[in-house]
């Protein structure tokens, strides 16, 4: 890439498909003797039914209370003891789990995600624990965190369709009335090989790694898929408005966001040098207009929330004590406006461009980081290394192109303002 640091995509890759439908991919990244295995699942909380809100999030707690051959408490503890980590996580287009150990570990990490996904050990004292276990997790990191709630708030403004205008935790009174059916049948449908990816990364060959993809999950049977989700999303979101009143926060604060195109959308490319102009580090213009020169807010920031369908721009700034939302929002908008009209000055470009090609070699220097890259590339777009495309287009970008999504994305029809009433300045008092 002309002016930038040596920036090598090259990867030693190579992808298969088992005959039970599942996909997998696997990467020898030499020097450092761990592996992740990351297996993700074309399963999030958009493909859940009004009614059935929060299983996609439920069953990754419930996927580590045990499976056929796994009693529950062994995932974590055979992993710990390996000298590895495990986790997962969901968003609103997929859920996946991964462990991440020394190299030599690879076969116990392969057993443990086949294991799970042949079956589940489901009950219902193992759904009544983790049933709270949610609960818990909404009211320590959502109903009791300043500003949380608003986030959700604004999805709910932004979309009209049903598959984002709820949170990925869903509704507590929807779990609550699930039932054991309900897991097994959604495990049934969901957790099939033809609906994951599977992707292995560490310092090992590309055939040793697939051998043991291939021992440890071709067996597994394949099952029925669920039809191709369908996304019904208008495009626009007419200029919406709506306020939320926050006990926890003991300042008023302000969202401004706007209904931009699903991933991989060439202007959504572009929004990514807007994030950085806008607000990257000390150096975006409008967090140095709003913070640091003007000390009309506390902070400031912008962030494009990718989706497979449509995506969200969120801008969000929390007001200095006397500012009123009225002012702040006029200067959000007004620094919206100039990146809409102007586009980034060569040295605003430049600098968004660096920053954007360090965050590639951040994604793509740890087997977990790549790991996660991949498989999202190979589940939505059915080719692990499209991302390197990407990369290319992005870093190719001018600022007429910037400019020009911005004008599309920033315009009224597609904004929605959620203004955050600070309820919270009696509990310091």
């Amino acid at each position: 890439m002309p002016g930038l640091f040596p920036l090598s995509l090259d990867l030693d890759c190579a992808v298969e498909r088992l005959g039970n439908g599942l996909r997998a991919a696997v990467v020898r990244q030499p020097g450092v003797p761990i592996v992740t295995v990351d297996v993700t699942y074309d399963v999030g909380s958009r493909v859940e039914a009004p009614g059935k809100t929060g299983l996609a999030h439920l069953f990754e707690h419930l996927m580590f209370e045990g499976s056929e051959n796994v009693p529950k408490g062994d995932h974590f503890r055979l992993v710990a003891e390996a000298g590895g980590v495990t986790n997962g996580t969901t968003s609103e287009d997929r859920t996946n789990y991964f462990e991440t150990l020394p190299v030599e570990s690879l076969d116990l990490a392969l057993y443990l995600e086949a294991d799970r996904m042949r079956g589940l050990a489901l009950s219902q004292e193992a759904l009544a624990a983790q049933r709270e276990a949610v609960k818990e997790e909404k009211r320590l990191r959502i109903d009791n965190q300043p500003y949380a709630p608003s986030f959700e708030a604004v999805d709910a403004l932004v979309y009209d369709a049903f598959a984002y205008r709820h949170p990925v935790i869903g509704s507590m009174e929807d779990l609550d009335a699930a039932a054991l059916g309900d897991l097994r049948e959604f495990h049934g449908r969901h957790y099939a090989p033809g609906n994951a990816f599977v992707c292995v990364v560490g310092d090992l060959g590309t055939e040793e790694a697939l051998d043991a993809v291939r021992r440890h999950f071709g067996g597994l049977a394949a099952r029925d898929l669920p039809p191709p989700f369908v996304e019904e999303e208008p495009e626009g979101s007419t200029n919406r408005r709506a306020s939320v009143a926050d006990r926890h926060a003991a300042l008023p604060a302000l969202h401004v966001a706007f209904k931009a195109p699903p991933r991989r959308h060439p202007d959504n490319l572009a929004l990514l040098y807007a994030e950085k102009v806008l607000s990257g580090g000390e150096s975006g213009f409008l967090w140095r207009r709003l913070v640091k020169d003007g000390e009309s807010a506390l902070s400031f920031s912008a962030h494009l929330d990718e989706r497979r369908g449509p995506s969200l721009f969120r801008t969000f700034a929390v007001a200095r004590p006397g500012t009123a939302l009225v002012d702040l929002e006029r200067e959000v908008s007004a620094g919206l406006a100039r990146l809409a009209a102007e586009g980034p000055t060569p040295a605003e470009h430049e600098r968004a461009r660096r920053m954007l090609a360090f965050d590639t070699v951040r994604a793509t220097q740890t087997t977990q980081s790549l790991a996660f890259l991949l498989s999202e590339y190979g589940l939505y777009d059915g080719d692990p290394l499209l991302f390197r495309e990407d990369v290319r287009r992005l870093l190719s970008m001018t600022p007429a192109e910037v400019r020009e999504a911005c004008a599309r994305c920033f315009a009224p029809e597609r904004r929605a303002v959620v203004e955050v009433l600070a309820e919270g300045r009696g509990e310091e008092e």
